[in-house]
C-alpha cells in the first residue's frame, strides 16, 4: 500500500467519523428528543468516534515504522546452508 493510498483510506475513515459526530451534535442542536435525553453520551460518542480513527492511524503508523526498522536491521541476503538446499535432500 503506497503512502497516497494509505492517506486516502485514513481520510475516508476520518471523514466518516467526523460526519457521524456532526450528525449527532446537529441532532442535539435541532432538539431530537432521544438525543437530548442523553447529552453526555452523545458528546462522549462523538469524541470517541473521532479519536478512535486517530488512535488507529497512529498505531498503524507505529507498526509500519517498526516493520520498516526491522527490515532495515535484517540482512537482505538469506543464506541457505549447502547441506539442505531442498527438502528432498534432507530425507536422504
Amino acid at each position: 500500500m503506497s503512502i497516497t493510498e494509505w492517506l486516502r483510506a485514513r481520510a475516508v475513515e476520518l471523514g466518516a467519523s467526523l460526519c457521524t459526530a456532526a450528525i449527532l451534535i446537529a441532532g442535539l442542536a435541532v432538539g431530537v428528543p432521544f438525543l437530548r435525553a442523553r447529552i453526555p453520551e452523545v458528546f462522549l460518542y462523538s469524541f470517541c468516534c473521532v479519536s478512535a480513527v486517530l488512535v488507529r492511524a497512529g498505531l498503524d503508523l507505529a507498526v509500519r515504522a517498526l516493520m520498516l526498522g526491522a527490515r532495515a536491521l535484517q540482512g537482505v541476503n538469506i543464506l541457505i546452508s549447502p547441506l539442505s538446499r531442498s527438502p528432498g535432500e534432507m530425507l536422504r
